[in-house]
């Protein structure tokens, strides 16, 4: 694959950023976590891999930029969702984030997995940018939950929101097994069912909101 000169511009440094963080979750979706490398992310775009250390140290840093865009568009699904419905009753609200994680499942595996490595091998200007998304979030999840309960007190919202991300992870590492996994289990208990997802999650939401 012929490699372009270096990008000069925000603009083509931003288009050449994205490029290596689209290739990144195509081959993390395809093939995992272990097989993303410079090498591997070189050889399916226009960046050649000493170029790649230009915007990033480290494959980790790659994916906090991979989990900010992410982060972003789910930010946007929700505040978008939360603007254009008047009204919504706890049933709703819990369904609707509940499907919500759905759309963006291989976020929540690399959150619940990978994140601790993720963290720990990215600059400190990585992570913060990050943070901001997050707490971008944060703030449009609360502002939902203040228009459709405006009688709930900011502590049992601000306690539903920290239970709300505890639940997805412990959700998520639950009902996501390997067939290794799956296989140890039916060993034990022949008779064994992978969980659902969006029923636990659902059932979970439904009990931290009970009192909203």
């Amino acid at each position: 694959m012929e490699k372009f000169n270096r990008a000069r511009t925000k603009e083509q440094i931003a288009s050449r950023q994205e490029e290596i963080i689209a290739v990144c979750d195509a081959i993390y979706r395809e093939k995992g976590y272990e097989a993303v490398h410079f090498k591997a992310v070189s050889g399916m775009t226009s960046v050649s891999r000493p170029t790649i250390y230009n915007y990033y140290n480290t494959k980790e840093e790659i994916f906090l930029d991979l989990l900010k865009r992410d982060f972003a568009k789910w930010t946007e699904e929700l505040k978008t969702h939360f603007d254009k419905i008047k009204k919504m009753t706890k049933k709703e609200i819990c369904g609707f984030l509940a499907d919500s994680i759905l759309n963006h499942e291989k976020y929540f595996e690399l959150l619940a997995v990978y994140m601790p490595p993720i963290e720990k091998n990215s600059s400190l200007e990585k992570l913060t940018a990050y943070k901001q998304n997050v707490w971008s979030f944060r703030t449009v999840f609360l502002e939902g939950l203040t228009k459709f309960f405006p009688n709930a007190d900011n502590e049992k919202k601000m306690m539903f929101y920290i239970h709300f991300k505890t639940v997805v992870y412990g959700v998520y590492t639950l009902t996501h097994l390997t067939e290794k996994q799956i296989q140890a289990m039916k060993n034990v208990y022949p008779k064994y069912e992978v969980p659902d997802f969006r029923h636990i999650c659902f059932n979970a939401l439904m009990l931290l909101m009970a009192d909203m």
